[in-house]
């Protein structure tokens, strides 16, 4: 299993080249080979590989299709496509949310198309929501709102970019989001949880002709509610999105980790070693002491 790695090189083909052994590097959650027709047609997420025969997940390969990083050694595959050098002043606690939520949630408010003065509300702040907040963010949203039950995660979506929070187990999120953008809904709402209430919030929350962005990985039925809908006739876009891969993509993250605009270290709440794992597993199966992101060491 695994698929959020930072790594140093221990080994390279003969045509891998530009890199060095004992370089430090940060690899994609999605490993895009660069050629196939959707690499070659700018959706490097989905991936086919050089077989050529799309699958479920698309370049999602770690911990999918091959072995995960989870372990002291792992293979990258395309590496010339997807390894990308880490900047000697960044640790790799700053930057090894850049391989994966990061990407995914940032993606999520870009694949929305939002803009400067744009409302965002993004319902639930767990690691990829509290991205797709930052994101919102620095995409120049004039409000973001972050809604969530958890006050430790509200805590932290108000310092990553949420201008409101929203505990929805206190007051009601749609309609406190209507009053707060004039009775119309928000221009962009993100589900970052992947199940039926919070996409059904998220349609329920957006302005007619707005756009919900979907991050959620749904592991049952899915159903669009007719009213919030508006029976098909509201000008709703609905959107979604596969965390985007390759070495530009993450270099272009850790510039702004660099550049102090972007902070993902505050993410990771609980450390453990590999020999440990089981224990950070149930740790964060529970959602015990807080946890957001578990960094794991080999």
């Amino acid at each position: 299993m695994g698929h959020e790695p930072v790594g140093v090189i221990h080994d390279l083909a003969d045509d891998v080249v530009g890199y060095e052994l004992g370089e430090r590097v940060l690899v994609g959650a999605i490993t895009p080979c660069g050629t196939c027709f959707y690499c070659q047609n700018g959706q490097p997420a989905q991936c086919a590989g050089s077989e050529g025969e799309w699958k479920l997940g698309g370049g999602w390969r770690f911990g999918n299709s091959m072995h995960g990083v989870q372990a002291d050694y792992f293979l990258v595959p395309h590496a010339q496509a997807n390894l990308t050098k880490i900047p000697d002043s960044l640790r790799d606690e700053q930057v090894v949310y850049c391989a994966d939520i990061a990407s995914t949630g940032i993606s999520a408010i870009e694949k929305a198309g939002v803009g400067i003065g744009d409302s965002v509300a993004v319902f639930a702040q767990g690691p990829i929501g509290l991205c797709a907040t930052a994101g919102a963010k620095l995409s120049g949203a004039s409000l973001v709102i972050g809604v969530d039950s958890i006050p430790g995660r509200l805590e932290t979506a108000k310092s990553m970019g949420a201008d409101v929070v929203i505990n929805y187990k206190e007051q009601d999120p749609i309609a406190e989001i209507r009053r707060l953008t004039d009775g119309r809904g928000v221009d962009v709402a993100v589900e970052a949880l992947g199940s039926q209430e919070t996409f059904e919030s998220s349609l329920r929350a957006l302005r007619p002709g707005g756009t919900l962005s979907s991050l959620g990985v749904y592991s049952g039925h899915l159903v669009v509610p007719l009213e919030p809908f508006a029976a098909g006739l509201g000008d709703h876009t609905i959107v979604t999105t596969l965390c985007p891969g390759g070495k530009e993509r993450m270099r272009r993250l850790m510039s702004l980790v660099q550049a102090g605009r972007l902070n993902l270290e505050r993410l990771m709440t609980h450390r453990f070693s590999l020999e440990d794992i089981s224990d950070a597993y149930e740790l964060f199966a529970a959602q015990g002491d807080g946890v957001l992101k578990v960094g794991i060491t080999p």
